[in-house]
């Protein structure tokens, strides 16, 4: 595999800064390509190098891309040869506490998704060098300690000194304290101007989120807030209008709040006969695999989840990531609204979507925003905190017995959680001008696929109908009326129409242009029907 230039770089300058320190991380965008990166520094480092994953699929994924010998640890594994090995974290964890590994007989270690807690054991004891990879370069945890306010003395835990309480304080724990100096690779942004990624059109729901509780313990936001918010018989039957108007027959993942959220969302969604399936840690009859099957391979697809397909699931033909949650974590929002950005020759894809019903963006920036990564890498602040938020708890609907709030099933009578409040209700409106492909974009498609020009002005009509989302049927039906919508239409599709016209693609070509403008103008009223028929 012939290397980028920004790859023989990240590699360049990983081996420079290893000549003089011991750790680095490396931030590399979704879609980089960090295991052809890892995989070449693995060739050029000396002495015995682990590489070290955190999911089984991960390990193969590396050995496939690997060059020299290796060997792979899983639970299975007996007998390690090899200087070089693949291995999932906690099956390496596990041997280190039997003594059957010793940490440091390995002169260098990588880690994949390094920013990841379960990593950090095995650091902590390793007295190598360290590369880690990551496209958050952010670790997302706290230390909690207790001070005096008077001589300054730290403690574990909540008690007394110099006659008065202790003040709490959490501290953020940076990346830098386990990685020490962070490597820029290439930023979102780049990949998409180089054709490795594709654009994000955003979708955003101005919602009231007042009513969310954010809980820092937690650092979420607390289980009866969320379903509060996503979870009314309001809110689920406003995310199906809101899927028709905006993903219809369009292959979609859509992230939920919690599995209560995702199975009322299937269940509404199986009754409006949507080719959709689900899963999470409570509703998992699938099996995972064909699952991930059905998924790839069902063209207009929904798959519903609590955050499960955020890393490692590669499918490329995602066209739109729904967030049908609220995150404060930038690390989670980048990982969902990245499995939309991988480019693919199966469909025509120079954009995908991003129908965001929590305010995620306007907190959190687009998913192609450039990000100053330095601030979260070794950014550390204390703050005090205050009093914990109390045990939430809730009054069943059925019983009226006082449980927790987090309970789905009341452990008194047996009735499900209900979500009353009206939630999260309205269309989501797109941010900025639509994404419009442009004339050779469509050519270079249908040629490199072998498709005609009837498919090439098929794929024009649709993405001017998309145009029309915004637009009411009043105001359309008005420039239709006056002749302005044919004359404006024209205009617009006049360099797709010559530009198929003079490409090598088969077909008809005796087409006028004015066919091509009233196919389009059919194609736009069309939208309308299907829209009034949800």
């Amino acid at each position: 595999m012939v290397l980028r230039d920004y790859q023989k770089d990240v590699i360049n300058n990983v081996l420079l800064h290893l000549n003089t320190n011991k750790r680095c991380c490396v931030s590399l965008a979704t879609g980089g390509g960090k295991t052809v990166i890892f995989s070449e520094i693995v060739n050029l480092l000396n002495g015995k190098t682990l590489v070290c994953v955190h999911r089984e699929e991960l390990v193969f994924q590396t050995s496939n891309t690997l060059k020299k010998e290796h060997d792979l640890l899983l639970p299975k594994t007996k007998y390690i040869s090899k200087d070089i090995f693949v291995a999932m974290v906690q099956t390496l964890h596990n041997r280190m506490k039997k003594k059957q590994i010793n940490i440091n007989d390995f002169d260098n270690i990588i880690v994949d998704e390094c920013h990841r807690g379960e990593f950090m054991k095995i650091l902590e004891k390793f007295e190598g060098k360290v590369i880690g990879f990551t496209a958050t370069p952010n670790y997302e945890k706290n230390r909690y300690f207790f001070q005096c306010t008077k001589c300054g003395t730290e403690y574990d835990k909540a008690d007394e000194c110099c006659n008065r309480k202790l003040q709490k304080y959490k501290e953020n724990i940076p990346l830098s304290d386990f990685y020490h100096t962070l490597i820029h690779g290439v930023e979102i942004n780049e990949l998409i101007k180089d054709n490795y990624l594709v654009k994000d059109e955003n979708f955003l729901l101005d919602v009231d989120t007042s009513r969310l509780v954010f809980d820092p313990a937690k650092n979420d936001y607390t289980e009866e807030s969320i379903g509060l918010v996503f979870g009314s018989p309001e809110a689920i039957k406003n995310t199906v209008k809101v899927y028709k108007e905006l993903c219809l027959d369009k292959k979609t993942i859509i992230f939920n709040p919690n599995t209560l959220v995702n199975r009322l969302l299937y269940e509404e969604m199986t009754l409006h006969n949507l080719p959709v399936k689900m899963y999470d840690s409570n509703n998992s009859d699938e099996n995972r695999h064909d699952l991930v099957e059905w998924f790839k391979n069902v063209p207009n697809a929904i798959l519903l989840n609590v955050q499960v397909f955020t890393t490692g699931f590669d499918c490329t033909d995602v066209e739109v990531v729904f967030l049908n949650k609220k995150t404060e974590s930038i690390n989670l929002f980048l990982q969902m609204v990245g499995r939309g950005g991988r480019p693919t020759d199966k469909i025509f894809k120079p954009s995908f979507r991003v129908v965001d019903m929590g305010n995620n963006v306007r907190d959190l920036g687009k998913w192609s925003d450039e990000r100053n990564w330095n601030k979260y890498f070794y950014h550390k602040e204390i703050k005090e905190v205050g009093k914990p938020l109390p045990t939430a708890v809730r009054v069943c609907h059925n019983c009226e017995k006082i449980v927790a709030a987090n309970s789905i099933i009341c452990p008194e009578c047996g009735a499900e959680k209900k979500y009353n409040y009206g939630g999260v209700t309205g269309l989501p409106k797109r941010e900025g001008k639509p994404i419009i492909p442009q004339p050779k974009q469509i050519i270079e498609y249908c040629e490199a696929n072998k498709l005609d020009c009837l498919l090439a002005r098929k794929i024009v009509y649709n993405y001017v109908a998309q145009m029309f989302e915004d637009v009411n049927f009043d105001t359309f039906h008005k420039f239709k009326s006056n002749g302005q919508l044919f004359e404006r239409t024209q205009n617009f599709i006049k360099p797709y129409y010559f530009e198929i016209q003079k490409s090598n693609l088969e077909g008809n070509r005796i087409i006028k242009i004015t066919h091509f403008t009233n196919e389009t103008i059919k194609a736009i009223e069309r939208r309308y029907i299907t829209s009034a028929n949800l």
